[in-house]
């Protein structure tokens, strides 16, 4: 037998032991973690083949839809390099103060008809004023007063404690504070505020029963043991929901000129946290579609659950319904209320 297959065996055998050991309850370890990364990219379909049972053990087979609305864009004085709603960079995006409140219940209503169960108002911005909160729990109010069905988060950057518990009461389910990245590359992407500073938000939101939803950014220059790293920090702080985004560099922005990820590369920081964290909520969200082009199976398969669907702050996402047919495709089950229009208008779309 050729030397290179019996690495290759040797490879997928230590991988199918991985896969045992978190399907009986266990934890991997970091250099674990760091063997999924370097997983040879030509058995990728194996590794495919291991997430998908982690996922299906501990999360079913069911795919989750949310959506965002951009309710206030481009005034952020922070500097995060990737950023192109930042003050600090010469980006070409829209610039307006918060939208008002009939907008956002709009925007709210056609995140329903495209199958969230979810729906974020993001703010740009190191944290709202208090008057701006008081205007986001009056959209929460009337998002749960006329849109059923549809569960009103927020994601508005630092928050106190009086303004977190004042959402909590409007009705907020989950709100998204990321952690962008690793504790040691944090500093190489921002430095207007701290991982610390997060971490704190993050602990406001949890001790006022606000669902966390916190997750990171990959591809924005961090090495591999960042990205395992970020997987068990995001273990540590327990959220309810992890968001992977994947960097779209943005005109403009510090950032502009690195690389997209390849898909290879990018599947295996999914399934790699699928691993970490095997029983969580894990959503693939913006640089999706740049990231993975024709193989957004790919997303699923490398073990995600929950897809973004819509537009994203200030890039365009893909047509929702291909992302109903992609759900289909994979034997999905939907959320309850597209599934019959879902069947209708997917079929010619794959």
């Amino acid at each position: 037998m050729n030397p290179q297959t019996l690495v290759k065996d040797g490879y997928e055998q230590k991988l199918k032991e991985m896969t045992k050991k978190v399907l009986e309850g266990s934890e991997i370890t970091r250099e674990e973690a760091m063997f999924i990364l370097n997983f040879p990219s030509e058995k990728i379909e194996v590794l495919f083949e291991c997430a998908t049972m982690i996922r299906e053990k501990f999360r079913g087979n069911k795919i989750d839809f949310c959506a965002i609305v951009n309710a206030k864009s481009g005034l952020c004085p922070e500097d995060c390099k990737f950023c192109a709603q930042s003050t600090k960079w010469k980006t070409k995006i829209q610039r307006y103060p918060l939208l008002p409140v009939e907008v956002v219940v709009q925007k709210a209503r056609e995140a329903y008809e495209m199958g969230a169960t979810k729906f974020g108002i993001v703010t740009s911005g190191r944290g709202p004023t208090d008057k701006e909160v008081e205007i986001i729990c009056e959209m929460i109010i009337e998002i749960r007063k006329k849109v059923p069905g549809i569960e009103p988060d927020a994601t508005l950057g630092e928050l106190t404690e009086k303004q977190a518990q004042k959402l909590k009461d409007a009705g907020v389910s989950h709100s998204n504070h990321n952690i962008e990245t690793s504790p040691r590359y944090f500093p190489k992407i921002c430095q207007t505020h701290t991982y610390e500073d997060r971490l704190r938000t993050i602990k406001i939101l949890k001790e006022n029963g606000i669902g966390v939803c916190c997750g990171c950014i990959f591809g924005m220059g961090e090495t591999n043991e960042d990205r395992v790293d970020i997987a068990f920090e995001l273990k540590k702080i327990d959220p309810k929901i992890i968001p992977i985004n994947f960097l779209n560099p943005r005109p403009g922005t510090p950032l502009e000129s690195i690389p997209v990820m390849h898909p290879d590369e990018a599947a295996k920081c999914i399934s790699m946290m699928r691993f970490v964290n095997p029983s969580k909520q894990i959503k693939v969200a913006g640089g999706r579609e740049v990231v993975f082009g024709d193989k957004q199976d790919w997303v699923i398969k490398a073990g995600a659950d929950d897809l973004m669907v819509g537009n994203y702050l200030t890039t365009p996402g893909q047509d929702y319904k291909k992302d109903w047919a992609l759900a289909l495709s994979l034997n999905l089950e939907l959320p309850e209320h597209i599934r019959e229009k879902a069947q209708i208008v997917s079929g010619n779309l794959l």
